[in-house]
């Protein structure tokens, strides 16, 4: 699997992976990617999401959120479904814009 495929499946299919969709656990099913990868992927990731906020000391999961919800933006805006989904399709719109990724199916 690589990033485009485990973004699709992020988009898609999370709840078949993690239950619930939630932000959450869609960042957590990331995170757990990079790290299985071994390649620091999201380390880039948070330099490049820290730049374009002013070199702010929030972590990219939460930049993220600040770029759907602005001044709102935490765990608690989080507050409905499509919230959720919101949010998980913009950190999947995120990535792929950082790793310069198509935004087609990758089967």
């Amino acid at each position: 699997m690589d990033w485009n495929e485990l973004l699709w499946h992020t988009e898609r299919r999370l709840g078949m992976y993690v239950g619930r969709l939630r932000y959450d656990r869609a960042y957590s099913m990331v995170t757990g990617f990079d790290l299985a990868r071994g390649q620091g992927d999201l380390a880039r990731f948070q330099v490049w999401m820290a730049e374009r906020h002013g070199d702010t000391a929030l972590a990219w999961p939460s930049l993220v959120l600040k770029e759907v919800f602005g001044n709102r933006a935490g765990e608690e805006s989080l507050r409905t479904d499509e919230d959720h989904q919101i949010a998980i399709e913009h950190l999947c719109e995120r990535l792929r814009e950082f790793l310069n990724l198509p935004e087609n199916d990758p089967r």
